[in-house]
């Protein structure tokens, strides 16, 4: 083994950046806002009835009648001391909707309205949502879809302990049920980290989502959609983006509040990162998101390249020391990456495997270049209502 001074410039870089790159993680970035959080949540006093405020929750429903018969009887069955009304926006003309919402007309929790059949070159969604804050008795208003499972009869009042006079937004947690595959599970989480960061350090980006509660007056005074509702998708990720500022966004990451997605299709997955493509185009604040993203991305890969090409290379000439100290900096990055990210994954209950971890985080690059290709194949007209 040799010993000069370049060998030893070249492994202490290498170990060096072995210890800091994993630090450029969401997972290690947040970790202390999310276990004080927790711990808030946990050892917190239950809000009394005199202080929880009453509100909505607003369903935009299309086409989802059979999730909608499943899970609406979760959300009119909320343990919560104050009044509080569902208000479901379905299509005129969706016979099976309309079937499934006559079942549950008796309920004095729940309020139905339809989007008129003559409405066009406006997001569906979008306008369902825009009708239904409309019809919306109260102030604050929590946003869900119909594939959206609380996990707790208790979901809204641990939303709504955040619903304070200087609070405006509130996002909840979100993540894909069990069945759903663990890249999926894992990448939603991934993105929420991001999320949490942004909402505590500076303003809220997005939701990417579906837990999310806001005021009516906000909307109604902002003109809700205006300037978006020809996009067909990006509903929650525009309330925010809109609607957030510096200090008026809370986040409820306690379990009572989290909400699970059923399963998605392969193609429903990709298509919400497809027309998220679209979306961000038109997000405010979005060059300082992407690049802390893509800070992380860059750090981990040139690691792990800088590794791999040490080892190459000492390995060929007989370097020993470095064949040593690159063995050592890959399994201090390897060992730091595992560790953080299943104390995130263990922190929100989402079952990974540690060995899927590393090849899911290098993945995660190569999938939205994957969608970035999907994305710039696809025609124009497919992420908006005005095909003229």
């Amino acid at each position: 083994m040799t010993f000069d001074e370049t060998t030893l410039i070249i492994c202490g870089i290498l170990i060096l950046l072995s210890i800091i790159t994993p630090l450029f993680n969401p997972f290690f970035r947040c970790r202390g806002f999310i276990k004080k959080s927790k711990k808030e949540s946990e050892d917190g006093e239950e809000p009394s009835s005199e202080t929880l405020p009453p509100l909505t929750v607003l369903i935009a429903a299309h086409n989802n009648a059979e999730q909608l018969d499943k899970h609406l009887p979760l959300l009119l069955t909320q343990d919560y001391s104050a009044d509080y009304q569902v208000v479901v926006v379905a299509e005129m003309g969706d016979s099976e909707t309309e079937s499934v919402l006559k079942r549950f007309s008796n309920d004095s929790h729940l309020y139905t309205t339809f989007i008129p059949e003559s409405s066009r070159y406006m997001s569906r969604k979008k306008l369902a949502i825009t009708l239904g804050v409309k019809a919306a008795k109260y102030e604050w208003i929590v946003l869900v879809d119909a594939f959206s499972v609380p996990q707790s009869d208790e979901w809204l009042k641990a939303m709504a302990k955040n619903m304070t006079d200087t609070n405006h937004i509130v996002i909840g947690y979100s993540g894909y049920d069990n069945l759903a595959k663990p890249y999926y599970r894992f990448e939603r989480l991934r993105t929420f980290y991001y999320s949490v960061f942004e909402s505590t350090r500076r303003t809220a980006y997005n939701c990417f989502g579906s837990n999310i509660a806001f005021r009516k007056s906000d909307f109604m005074e902002g003109n809700g959609y205006q300037g978006n509702l020809n996009l067909i998708r990006g509903e929650y990720d525009f309330l925010v983006n809109k609607y957030a500022d510096e200090d008026n966004t809370a986040l409820e990451i306690g379990e009572k509040a989290w909400i699970r997605d059923d399963t998605p299709s392969k193609k429903t997955w990709h298509d919400k990162h497809i027309f998220y493509l679209e979306t961000r185009k038109y997000l405010k604040r979005s060059f300082a998101h992407r690049f802390i993203y893509n800070l992380d991305m860059l750090l981990m890969h040139f690691n792990y390249l800088l590794v791999i090409a040490a080892l190459a290379y000492s390995i060929l000439m007989h370097q020993w020391t470095i064949t040593s100290a690159a063995g050592l900096a890959l399994i201090i990055t390897l060992t730091m990456r595992i560790l953080i990210a299943h104390c995130a994954t263990k922190s929100f209950h989402e079952n990974i495997s540690l060995w899927r971890i590393i090849p899911y985080e290098i993945h995660i690059v190569w999938c939205n270049m994957a969608n970035m290709i999907r994305y710039k194949l696809a025609n124009r007209y497919d992420f908006t209502t005005h095909k003229l």
